[in-house]
């Protein structure tokens, strides 16, 4: 369903770890959540206004890339990034790929409805432009973390019809998927460009991780591709098939 928008620190190494609440504070449905700015101002007001709800709590501030290890070891459930930070959108497209999985919400997006509807693409769950009041902010942390997306429907009905668009015009890169790969490694191939871990693929299918990896690298051997970036490429029709000739690829599973 898709929903409309209208204490301590130690820093290191671009991450700035919150020393989190007393455990008798912190129940079930307490929402974590992570910031990412390389502005202090931007992070230390949204966390002053997150923590002014008992429902949230911020586990960590992300100063800049790398972050995997960050939210590995925070685990927040909602990952906010300031959209004004270098690289927003490839950073959110890492996540993606990588399997790293809190929702992102892109929080003072300038409301330009093209790089709206990328982020979308990029796997940004909910975005909040410069106008957003704080009810909005608090309301759509909540929607994201159901599981709906939060934009305009501006911005949606752009993302339904790029779909639509696309689903008639079928990429010639994905015959390959079917002439090439088996039907088991056909259902990875599917919930890895998703954005689902290995973990979350397995479990899916009921298989182990270790299995999901072992279908991989035999699916980036035989595409000859050199991880899951080029996968959800050449599955969107975005990177063309190598030549016979080509090198065998390093691979990343």
């Amino acid at each position: 369903m898709i929903r409309r928008d209208g204490q301590r620190a130690v820093e290191g190494q671009g991450v700035v770890s919150c020393t989190e609440a007393p455990s008798t504070t912190i129940s079930s449905t307490t929402i974590r959540i992570a910031l990412l700015s390389d502005s202090a101002l931007f992070r230390s007001g949204l966390h002053r206004l997150l923590s002014s709800d008992r429902s949230f709590l911020v586990v960590g501030e992300i100063t800049a890339p790398p972050m995997r290890e960050a939210l590995r070891s925070s685990v927040p459930q909602i990952l906010l990034v300031d959209a004004q930070t270098s690289g927003a959108l490839e950073i959110c497209r890492e996540l993606r790929l990588n399997g790293v999985r809190p929702w992102v919400i892109m929080a003072g997006a300038d409301g330009h409805e093209g790089w709206a509807v990328e982020a979308l693409k990029a796997g940004v769950r909910g975005i909040l432009s410069k106008t957003a009041t704080v009810e909005n902010l608090l309301k759509a942390v909540r929607v994201v973390h159901q599981g709906e997306v939060w934009a305009s429907n501006r911005v949606i009905a752009l993302s339904v019809a790029e779909l639509a668009a696309r689903s008639v015009n079928p990429r010639e890169g994905k015959l390959a998927f079917g002439e090439r790969l088996s039907a088991r490694e056909q259902q990875i191939v599917h919930l890895v460009v998703d954005g689902l871990s290995n973990l979350e693929a397995a479990t899916r299918l009921g298989i182990t991780e270790a299995t999901v990896k072992a279908h991989l690298t035999h699916i980036f051997q035989k595409l000859a591709l050199r991880g899951r970036a080029q996968l959800a490429a050449r599955y969107h029709g975005r990177l063309s098939a190598p030549s016979r000739g080509a090198r065998r690829p390093v691979l990343d599973a």
